[in-house]
């Protein structure tokens, strides 16, 4: 088990850090500011397409990810109407353990160190693509070179904004969808299809009301003070 050990009077403080990383990822998502986070998320979006993949007895083929923030993950075999939702639901699972753990564990330079060798190991194995391949790379070098180079403060202050993005990037890819209109295919139109028949902006409003959930769920957990010693 691991232990939540952050102090409590940290809270307030880290409230203060969280919410204009909010503001940032809300107003300036589609932004070149933000794209490498962009492309960072994606990939943890596509590789939770293929770790269910995997999880349901397929296997992945290959990943791509292109410099627009779009991917593809390419599975054989496991149980679609799991994998198609599973890029969002990973996302946003994925972004709350990390935020939890950035904010609630003193574990933030093995947590970075983790993430980047995860990436370098997934990219090397399954991406496929000339942009994803060396854009994975190096944002998985960045990360791995982050927690073994920097201070605990710096790898804290990455992972709660990897992390509420991560959680929220549902949120922020289909309110895109749904302002660019018709003609956009993504995994709530794949879902409607293939899986179940509600429209697809229904899906979309669906999905990132759940994102938004998932992030309030995060930050309560993240933020919420420890029992004081009592006594006796």
């Amino acid at each position: 088990m691991i232990p939540l050990d952050r102090a409590p009077d940290v809270s307030v403080r880290r409230l203060l850090m969280l919410a204009p990383m909010l503001g940032v990822s809300w107003y300036f998502w589609h932004t070149p500011w933000l794209w490498p986070l962009r492309i960072l998320v994606t990939f943890i979006h596509e590789i939770s397409h293929g770790l269910m993949g995997v999880l349901t007895g397929g296997r992945i083929d290959k990943i791509t990810v292109q410099a627009d923030g779009s991917g593809l993950c390419f599975v054989s075999g496991g149980i679609y109407a799991l994998i198609l939702p599973a890029g969002y639901i990973g996302s946003m699972a994925a972004g709350a353990l990390i935020l939890i753990l950035a904010c609630r564990t003193r574990y933030d330079k093995y947590v970075s160190l983790a993430l980047g060798l995860g990436l370098l190991a997934m990219t090397l194995f399954y991406v496929r693509s000339m942009f994803g391949f060396w854009s994975g790379l190096a944002l998985g070098a960045a990360l791995a070179s982050a927690g073994w180079w920097l201070p605990d403060d710096v790898n804290d202050l990455l992972l709660s904004f990897i992390g509420t993005t991560s959680c929220l990037y549902a949120f922020f890819d289909l309110r895109y969808v749904l302002k660019v209109g018709g003609g956009v295919v993504n995994d709530t139109t794949l879902f409607s299809q293939h899986v179940f028949p509600l429209p697809p902006r229904v899906w979309a409003v669906l999905w990132m009301g759940a994102s938004l959930a998932v992030l309030a769920w995060a930050l309560k957990v993240a933020l919420k003070r420890s029992p004081s010693p009592q006594g006796v």
